[in-house]
């Protein structure tokens, strides 16, 4: 019986919150190790004149940056539907999208010296990884602190939570 309610909540994918801090850990080294191989990926295909074209071979001196890039964007990926859901339950913006359409290797190094990934876009993974970090803790404002108020608005529909999600 008690294996079939284990399975049973599985099945529903009912999740408590310390797998959902569990998660967001593993979602926090991924999301640094892809923009650290980004970086790295940068950094290596500025150290030459490179001209770009249509198709984006990638050279033989940026193949073990472009492998650590490819396995990094991979994890990323297998945690972004998870992270999308977390975000969309505490009613929070959606960096991941953005994130991972990333292009590497569009611009000629001599042409643009910007990154791939903006600084906004840093900036907003950063935030939306430290506000599911306190959304995802186990405090809880609603038992004699200050910010009950604050709790009610969080439970609002979530027709109201989408419609205030794209404007």
């Amino acid at each position: 019986m008690a294996g079939r309610d284990a399975g049973q909540a599985l099945k529903t994918g009912m999740r408590d919150a310390g797998h959902d801090r569990e998660f967001v850990a593993e979602l926090r080294a991924a999301a640094d190790a892809f923009v650290a191989a980004v970086d790295a990926w940068e950094a290596a295909y500025r150290k030459y004149y490179r001209v770009t074209g249509p198709g984006t071979k990638v050279s033989a001196d940026l193949q073990r940056e472009e492998a650590a890039y490819a396995a990094s964007r991979r994890k990323l990926a297998e945690l972004a539907p998870r992270a999308r859901g977390l975000c969309f339950k505490h009613g929070l913006k959606d960096p991941w999208t953005g994130l991972l359409r990333s292009s590497l290797g569009q611009y000629a190094p001599q042409d643009r010296a910007e990154s791939a990934i903006s600084r906004v876009e840093r900036q907003q993974v950063n935030e939306c990884l430290i506000l599911l970090a306190e959304a995802c803790a186990e405090f809880k404002p609603g038992e004699g602190e200050p910010g009950g108020a604050e709790v009610e608005q969080e439970r609002r529909p979530w027709l109201r939570r989408l419609r205030d999600f794209f404007y």
